[in-house]
């Protein structure tokens, strides 16, 4: 048997032996049916692996839990709309804000609503990495820690809306972005908020989304506004869009995230290189993006209940082709057959070697019955002569 013959039945071997591979990952997003036609504000997963599921909420008191193939509809008992979700590290509890001063704690099972003044505005609510407290930000500057049952009023230094808050992974501070062409930094041991300038004083800055590892922040705004925070400073990065950024996520192997832009823009980061545009096939726009614990998909929230999932799921692809000018096909085929002829030239002799090993068994017992049949003829005589 020569080298290529070989080669070709280890490969027919491989075929048979595994499964087709599956499809490589698309630069585009797949949409999923939400089931609901409001805009869709936040999304965010149970931090639990093995036992994950994630949450999304928007206008109208609309809250739905996604298990990974379907949406569940959940009742708050409210018809505010809701703008932040902030899980406990634990998994525990999940806190809900929004209009109306909506304050929603949720347990996996059901909603406890705790009162608060009507005349707030939530925008959004984040649990410290260490589980201890909670921050909650709005309009006209609000910004209060919590529980999960009383707020505690803090001084944010600004009186304009505060959209979001991106604690650091080791939770030893959050930065605060909104209406303002800057950063707040909040210091949880001293209870500061500090400013921290760009060097850009044209746009506001809307959120922040840090690297899990926490070594590296990405902060973005409008006009396409986009920075890289390291620690020492802020450094602007080239973007290929004017739009306003409306949301972020980075993916557990501190590589790679996704970025949203209004009109249904989405891009894929990685570290040096150009953003890499992200087939979305819609111009509904995207407020929030949150991939799942184990990094496995991202999924991306938006306008009239819209809901992407990245990378789309994968569906297994057909047996790839050889490469090759065709003989490679050839000597398969040439295998197989070979295959299939030796076994079926091993079935023939197995069954011939039985019929002769049967047809001995078989001469074997008449030569033996022919033997008794002599012996008692001959022992018959004897008696007879006697």
């Amino acid at each position: 048997m020569n080298a290529k013959l070989a080669l070709g039945l280890a490969a027919l071997f491989l075929l048979l032996q595994f499964q087709p591979a599956a499809a490589e990952q698309s630069d585009a997003a797949e949409r999923l049916d939400s089931t609901v036609s409001l805009d869709l504000r936040a999304v965010s997963w149970r931090p639990a692996p093995g036992d994950t599921y994630a949450l999304v909420a928007g206008e109208g008191g609309t809250v739905l839990r996604y298990t990974g193939l379907f949406f569940m509809t959940l009742s708050p008992n409210t018809t505010s709309g809701l703008f932040g979700i902030g899980w406990h590290p634990s998994g525990s509890k999940a806190l809900l804000v929004g209009r109306d001063g909506t304050f929603l704690e949720y347990d996996g099972t059901g909603f406890r609503s705790a009162p608060q003044d009507r005349t707030l505005w939530f925008e959004d609510a984040k649990w410290r990495p260490q589980g201890d407290f909670a921050l909650v930000v709005g309009h006209n500057g609000t910004l209060a820690r919590t529980d999960g049952s009383t707020l505690v009023r803090l001084n944010s230094t600004v009186n304009d809306t505060i959209t979001s808050i991106s604690w650091r992974p080791d939770g030893r501070f959050a930065f605060l972005c909104g209406d303002f062409p800057f950063v707040l930094r909040y210091d949880p041991q001293t209870g500061n908020v500090d400013r921290l300038d760009t060097g850009l004083a044209g746009q506001y800055l809307r959120g922040v989304s840090w690297r899990p590892d926490g070594g590296t922040a990405l902060v973005f705004g409008t006009l396409g506004t986009l920075y890289r925070y390291d620690g020492a400073g802020f450094t602007l990065l080239d973007t290929p869009t004017a739009n306003q950024w409306l949301a972020a996520g980075w993916s557990v192997d501190n590589r790679t995230a996704i970025l949203a832009a209004r009109a249904g823009l989405l891009y894929r980061f990685e570290e040096g290189k150009n953003l890499t545009p992200l087939t979305t096939n819609t111009t509904e726009s995207i407020y929030s993006i949150a991939f799942a614990p184990n990094g496995s998909l991202a999924l991306c929230v938006g306008s009239g209940g819209l809901v992407l999932r990245y990378p789309p799921a994968q569906i297994p692809g057909p047996i790839p082709p050889v490469d090759g000018d065709g003989t490679d096909w050839l000597l398969l085929s040439a295998a197989f057959l070979l295959i299939f002829s030796l076994m079926t030239v091993g079935v023939a002799v197995y069954m011939t070697h039985r019929a002769r090993k049967r047809q001995h068994e078989a001469d074997q017992l008449a030569d033996a019955e022919l033997h008794a049949v002599e012996l008692a003829a001959k022992r018959k005589g004897e008696q007879g002569n006697k």
